[in-house]
């Protein structure tokens, strides 16, 4: 049985998984050295809820929600560019909380409002720095 599967039935048998996190597209947020994340079903969903879904190829993600549509959400991890469309069905669950070297972190507070501004107001850079990325590529091919 692989990771993915292991947290998908966790969340069917239990409600709920506890997991490590994988990859750094929630970063600075979540870092896969030292964060683990709770993760609970739930059938609704508001724009800034960290959510677990599932990729066409299989793949679990855990991105934000950056804004609500009438039949999808358009997500974004912390560390991307780019909105996602992810439709209802593929969603397994939300984030509620994690934890970092030992400490728990709620998604509330004073702290984490001004980490989420920030990561909505720095994401334009974020586009930026794809794109400049892309360029570099082209030109370096060239060459």
């Amino acid at each position: 049985m692989n990771f993915d599967n292991t947290i998908i039935k966790q969340l069917d048998e239990r409600g709920f998984v506890v997991s490590k996190v994988r990859g750094v597209s929630m970063w600075p947020l979540l870092n896969q050295k030292n964060t683990t994340v709770y993760i609970e079903k739930s059938s609704s969903y508001k724009k800034h809820d960290c959510i677990l879904f599932m990729r066409a190829n299989k793949d679990m993600i855990l991105h934000r929600i950056l804004k609500v549509r009438e039949d999808y959400y358009l997500v974004c991890g912390d560390n991307q560019a780019f909105l996602e469309k992810v439709y209802p069905a593929q969603i397994k669950g939300k984030m509620l909380e994690y934890y970092k070297n030992g400490k728990t972190k709620h998604l509330k507070g004073f702290s984490y409002r001004i980490y989420l501004v920030g990561m909505i107001i720095t994401r334009p850079l974020r586009i930026c720095r794809e794109i400049l990325k892309k360029i570099i590529k082209k030109v370096i091919r060239k060459t």
